[in-house]
């Protein structure tokens, strides 16, 4: 008992850490393409706004990295809790929740660790490059990612947290009842980024940025304040 006490501990201090890493992720973004929201529309002037900001490179590195742990790797402790602590009320069901959302967490990590390298790299090139040359390298990181934003972050890890998020939640509630619906409300409009039309998709993502670094943090201060028992 000691020993998941210390996990759900660390597990806890974790995901509270992940909340001001998440947001970095999105701060450091901006700062790379100026602030300019457009870019967020438009993959190629984005990549054009961050080769031609000074510190463009490093911004994109560390944005990504920001992400790879704010998002994603800092709450596979958190899932495992969550997994253990809600399989008395359906194994089943929280062994098949949890497969969806160890899912997205390692997707979502994968994509991020792809473009932490690849992204820095044509910025680079293509900030050192001209006509023809310069093109080739916008075109691999467009190449790249169109296939992890709109694939794995745009289509399959929507799908993957929304059920994690809904079907958790679902359980938790029998003991936390205002977090039990928060993951289940946040589960939802993520599972809205899959419906592929503009102002849906977009307020699903919004709604994701400022709310699944919250509920993580809520989550590890409620287990810090109360621990599950077993």
């Amino acid at each position: 008992m000691k020993g998941d006490k210390k996990f759900q501990h660390i597990a806890a201090w974790l995901a509270i850490l992940a909340l001001p890493l998440a947001y970095a992720n999105v701060g450091l973004a901006l700062l790379a393409i100026d602030f300019d929201l457009t870019a967020f529309a438009d993959t190629t002037h984005g990549f054009q706004l961050a080769a031609g900001h000074p510190s463009g490179v490093e911004l994109m590195r560390w944005s990504m990295i920001t992400d790879l742990l704010g998002f994603y790797l800092l709450l596979v402790p958190l899932a495992l809790v969550l997994w253990d602590w809600l399989k008395k009320y359906s194994p089943q069901f929280t062994r098949f929740f949890t497969v969806f959302g160890l899912g997205y967490l390692f997707f979502g990590a994968m994509g991020a660790a792809i473009l932490s390298v690849i992204a820095p790299q044509q910025v680079q090139s293509y900030a050192q490059a001209a006509g023809a040359e310069a093109q080739v390298y916008q075109a691999v990181l467009l190449a790249f990612s169109n296939a992890i934003y709109d694939g794995v972050w745009g289509t399959l890890n929507p799908l993957l947290a929304g059920v994690w998020w809904v079907g958790i939640g679902w359980l938790l509630r029998r003991e936390r009842r205002a977090l039990g619906w928060g993951t289940i409300v946040l589960g939802i409009f993520m599972l809205l980024r899959d419906i592929k039309f503009g102002p849906i998709e977009l307020i699903g993502l919004a709604v994701y940025f400022v709310l699944a670094p919250i509920w993580a943090a809520w989550l590890g201060v409620a287990l810090l304040r109360k621990p599950e028992e077993g």
